[in-house]
């Protein structure tokens, strides 16, 4: 026994270790594309620079009607202007093209367009479906339904999200129960989905009826809200597509900022109290370079255990507060005043 409960923990820390490892990479090939061609030649290459860059500005707004604005259709196409690197590699199914663009072109772009702009820290989101079957109810798994559930994981990708599947385990059977899904006991998916890195969830109840079509219910399942979306539907890809949007755009809405123009943006107030050490003072300066290419940031005072920022580039201090990353070790005290974040230095749990 003692063996069994040993090589289940070493799966899950491994599945962990596999969902960090892909967001890190995620963020450091958030402004590339990875595009098949049919040849090397120039007029391919121009091509594919389009279909990359198109490829990119979807998954870094998470809106897909984003190329429906001008300056964005003019940046595509004028793509291969904004190309910093290329490289080209043979695998078994073709010839791929590796595309790096400036990524100071592309955050400058929204900039000047005030379109909401989602960084690449992002959260992954966990997938519940619950598939009530004529016997019984039970979860789709991974392992056992992977063309059920194939199709989610290129379509979260193509919208920047990371998508996480749940073990299963005796763990998740008592966290998670599948009635759990059909009471709409949200509570328990939120506890449940912690397990892997998020507070987002995508819960489904997928009934097939006898005419061949599926009769879906989807929840996005966030934080601290839900939304709902129900449809009757044949084509599972198209099934798929509602309940990824659903999430990915309810996470959009929560996460991303609009960024101004630094000439006419209006500062941001910041407080942070409880920075009683030089270690805390460098802890809590590191989390705030992290945002410097995304707005402009000084220290305005430093008053016993309190530093005082100031900040212009995003709209609102709720902004500035999105752009924190997870365990920053920094907690929002208040942000109801869009013109003052107060912030408390807690460390690194």
């Amino acid at each position: 026994m003692r063996r069994f409960y040993t090589y289940a923990i070493t799966i899950f820390f491994a599945f962990v270790l596999i969902g960090e490892s892909n967001i890190l990479r995620a963020e450091e090939n958030f402004f590339a594309e990875l595009v098949p061609v049919e040849s090397r030649g120039g007029a391919e290459l121009a091509q594919a620079a389009k279909l990359g860059f198109s490829q990119l500005l979807v998954r870094v707004s998470g809106n897909e009607s984003i190329l429906e604005q001008t300056a964005f259709q003019e940046a595509v196409d004028n793509a291969q202007e904004h190309v910093v690197l290329y490289s080209y590699s043979e695998e078994s199914d073709g010839t791929y093209l590796f595309l790096e663009y400036d990524d100071a072109f592309v955050r400058g772009l929204f900039r000047d367009e005030s379109v909401p702009y989602w960084e690449q820290r992002r959260p992954p989101v966990v997938v519940w479906l619950a598939l009530d079957e004529p016997y019984s109810r039970r979860f789709a798994a991974r392992s056992d339904d992977v063309t059920l559930l194939s199709p989610s994981i290129n379509r979260f990708e193509a919208r920047g999200v990371e998508a996480r599947f749940p073990l299963l385990d005796l763990t998740d059977a008592a966290a998670v129960p599948v009635n759990a899904v059909w009471t709409r006991d949200f509570d328990q998916i939120r506890r449940g989905s912690r397990r892997y890195g998020s507070d987002h969830s995508l819960v489904g109840r997928w009934i097939d009826l006898s005419d061949g079509t599926k009769l879906v219910d989807w929840y996005y399942v966030g934080p601290d809200f839900e939304q709902h979306h129900q449809m009757r539907q044949a084509d599972v890809e198209a099934i798929w597509d509602v309940g990824v949007d659903l999430a990915v755009d309810a996470m959009r809405d929560s996460l991303a900022v609009t960024l101004q123009r630094f000439e006419a943006a209006k500062a941001i107030s910041i407080t942070v109290t409880g920075v009683q050490s030089i270690a805390d003072y460098r802890a809590v300066s590191s989390v705030f370079e992290a945002l410097s290419q995304l707005v402009e940031l000084r220290i305005d005072a430093i008053r016993g255990d309190i530093l005082m920022y100031r900040v212009a580039g995003v709209s609102s201090a709720q902004e500035v507060a999105r752009l924190l990353p997870r365990r920053s070790g920094l907690r929002i005290q208040s942000a109801s005043d869009p013109a003052q974040l107060d912030l408390i230095w807690e460390s690194i749990q």
